[in-house]
């Protein structure tokens, strides 16, 4: 994810604090069952995709005249309802869903008085590719109207990779709604007067689309909220009990609401191959994301999903040998790679591993990816200067613009203990679980290298009881690439991301564009050290064993002064969507009694929809709302701490 935060914030400078909490700001919610996704909001679709999540956007609704909005899902989970009040005393209910093992969004509507429309526009994030759409009406038996739409490939469904492949969508209606073309064809526009439903049906051909609209005619409006239903309860029956001691009645159904909702929410975002999607403006799924969303699954008792991300990588690993820092799902091959994607992400995926391991016990499984986690283990080796490892380019620091850019080559305080400890708990593993992959070499030279790193961790990154993110001491021995992906680093240019950069001088890389602009007097900055105070969480976070519960509690503690003196954690008026999430997890471990305040200032960051976003400005929501990574690290601290 790359995207610079500056000039973002600048457009939201205005925003005061936000009052209390934030539950009373509009917030998206996300509904799928691994095939098909929906994100809504208030009585808008802002996105429908599949049948893959990797795919773009095939339609968006936007209510013309909705009046004011009441939104609330089900108890049962996996519905959402939405009330509306609109003058003149009409109103109307808005009923979503998504069936498992089905193609299909089934929204029904229901009016009184003034009809309700919508305008439902064709690949609405992708608006140069219209001329790949074509849509056309089409007869249906039973339905009140219907429009076929096809997609040709190249259209991207993230950035600028495109879809290999078309895609295939029937709309239709039945009861009181219908369809009509606007003038153009390039858009619909739905209507219901009375009661209504419409379908959208998708498909990756045209034969696929016929079986799933056979599935979808078969399918009532009350049958697709039953079956929506109860596979919301079947996921939600495993999840843990709130403990008693800590929250009133009142914050423990709450919680209760909470996890039940961003249970729902990972889960919908989880395609059916197995990766989660990093949100509403990433069709991909990130390495770094998926190692909160396992976290966040493990501790609501979803051991198979979180499995289920580890063999998603495995897989992709089988076919190409690599991981990157963001793959596709269902689509093979588009990598969306960084800076150096054989550190940190790397780590995250051994220590994932372990996780999954220390929590399930499914040695069989942990043995079967094995090859890919020798692989992560010997492709961070190769990276060591020092007994540090660099940077991989798009850590939340450096892609939210909190750190520069320019510290890639320098040595990375997490990526090294991320190496640090999961190689050995890997070593451990193996001990008791002996694997014939490895040979005695290099399971010494692993070893070698853990313990070299951990011995010079402190005096690389752990000074005087600060933990600097960064030492730039590494890069006065890197041999410098002439290309890489990445971030063109050229002076004042927007950030935006390349798949080749080019060296210019230092640790300066430049898009083909840029070299060729005038560069008199670019020089490289000067290096800097740098602390961020909930990078200090990270090691309580990740329970590192290279540092004593004493370090750990001091690093704590700085960040509880910070907070003290100043009201937030951070000495700048933007939060990561996790940064309480990490400082509640901290302090519940260590029983803080500041935990009880941070916990009520973590659940007062939700908005509407009891989820959270990707970051928080002045403490109001901004960008990706209903993150998966932000919000499964939130859930997890919140149950650490009731419990």
């Amino acid at each position: 994810m790359v995207a610079s935060l500056t000039a973002l914030i600048a457009a939201v400078a205005g925003l005061a604090m936000s009052a209390g909490d934030n539950t009373h700001i509009s917030g998206t919610h996300a509904i799928g069952n691994g095939r098909v996704c929906v994100y809504a909001k208030d009585a808008d679709i802002p996105s429908v995709f599949g049948p893959v999540y990797s795919a773009p956007t095939l339609l968006s609704m936007t209510a013309e005249n909705p009046g004011e909005i009441q939104a609330s899902p089900a108890e049962t989970g996996g519905v959402w309802r939405t009330s509306l009040k609109r003058d003149g005393g009409s109103e109307a209910v808005l009923t979503d869903r998504i069936p498992p093992r089905r193609n299909v969004f089934v929204r029904s509507v229901e009016t009184r008085g003034e009809p309700l429309t919508f305008l439902v526009e064709f690949l609405p994030e992708n608006r140069a590719f219209r001329d790949h759409l074509t849509l056309e009406p089409a007869k249906v038996k039973g339905a009140t109207s219907a429009f076929t739409a096809k997609v040709t490939s190249g259209v991207p469904f993230y950035s600028a990779y495109e879809s290999p492949s078309e895609y295939h969508a029937m709309i239709l209606t039945k009861g009181d709604s219908s369809l009509e073309a606007t003038d153009d064809l390039a858009a619909l526009r739905l209507s219901t007067d009375g009661e209504g439903t419409v379908y959208v049906v998708i498909a990756d051909s045209p034969e696929n689309l016929r079986k799933e609209l056979r599935k979808a005619r078969r399918l009532s409006p009350r049958r697709a909220t039953r079956l929506s239903g109860s596979y919301s309860k079947r996921t939600r029956k495993g999840l843990p009990e709130i403990g008693t001691g800590k929250l009133s009645p009142g914050d423990r159904e709450d919680l209760e609401r909470t996890l039940n909702l961003v249970s729902d929410y990972v889960l919908a975002q989880q395609d059916e191959g197995g990766g989660i999607l990093a949100g509403k403006n990433y069709h991909m799924a990130y390495v770094r994301d998926q190692y909160g969303n396992s976290r966040g699954l493990l501790a609501m008792g979803h051991l198979d999903r979180a499995r289920d991300l580890l063999d998603f990588y495995y897989r992709i690993w089988l076919r190409h040998g690599l991981i990157h820092n963001a793959q596709p799902m269902g689509v093979d091959g588009a990598f969306h790679c960084h800076e150096d994607d054989n550190t940190e992400i790397t780590g995250y995926l051994v220590v994932q591993a372990m996780d999954y391991f220390r929590r399930s016990g499914d040695s069989r499984f942990v043995d079967r990816i094995m090859p890919m986690l020798r692989w992560a283990v010997q492709v961070q080796q190769a990276d060591i200067i020092d007994g540090m490892l660099p940077f991989n380019g798009d850590e939340t620091y450096i892609a939210g613009g909190i750190i520069p850019r320019d510290v890639m080559f320098h040595g990375s305080a997490e990526a090294t203990l991320l190496f640090i400890e999961g190689t050995r708990r890997l070593l451990d593993y193996l001990e008791v679980h002996p694997s014939g992959i490895w040979t005695p070499d290099e399971i010494e030279s692993m070893r070698k290298d853990a313990d070299n790193c951990a011995e010079a961790y402190r005096d690389n990154f752990f000074i005087d009881g600060k933990l600097y993110i960064n030492n730039p001491d590494r890069e006065n021995k890197v041999v410098y690439p002439e290309t890489r992906p990445g971030v063109c680093l050229y002076p004042g240019v927007p950030t935006a991301h390349y798949p080749v950069t080019y060296h210019f001088k230092g640790n300066l890389y430049f898009c083909e564009d840029c070299m060729k602009r005038d560069t008199t007097g670019i020089e490289p900055a000067a290096p800097r050290r740098f602390t961020i105070p909930s990078a200090y969480l990270f090691p309580i976070y990740i329970d590192a064993r290279l540092f004593s519960d004493h370090e750990k509690q001091a690093l704590l503690e700085d960040v509880v002064e910070l907070y003290h003196r100043t009201g937030r954690i951070d000495e700048r008026n933007i939060v990561l969507g996790y940064d309480y999430g990490l400082f509640l997890y901290a302090l519940a471990e260590y029983d803080h009694p500041l935990a009880g305040e941070i916990y009520r200032k973590m659940m007062d960051l939700r908005d509407s929809s009891l989820s959270w976003v990707e970051y928080y400005v002045d403490g109001v929501p901004f960008n990706t709302p209903c993150r998966p990574w932000e919000s499964s690290i939130n859930i997890a601290a919140a149950l650490k701490y009731s419990n």
